[in-house]
């Protein structure tokens, strides 16, 4: 789940979560708010190296939360 190492902190991003809460799959969401399958599954997949600000409006719009329900900074391991 690490997608960015800071030290002892990383980042995480909370999409997977709210995607099986509203019972949406990549594809799904990439149509809705038109964003690529790719884009959305680096983020399902904590795999980025950076946060798009658009991308994350677009998200955290669709989601109805905050950037900071979105995204965390956490201890790493």
């Amino acid at each position: 789940m690490i997608s960015v190492d800071v030290g002892q902190k990383i980042v995480i991003c909370n999409l997977q979560k709210y995607m099986e809460d509203s019972d949406l799959n990549i594809t799904q969401l990439s149509k809705i708010i038109g964003v690529t399958q790719n884009t959305i599954r680096s983020y399902v997949q904590n795999r980025f190296n950076r946060i798009d600000c658009e991308v994350a409006i677009k998200i955290c719009n669709h989601f109805d939360v905050s950037f900071g329900e979105m995204f965390e900074i956490v201890k790493g391991n």
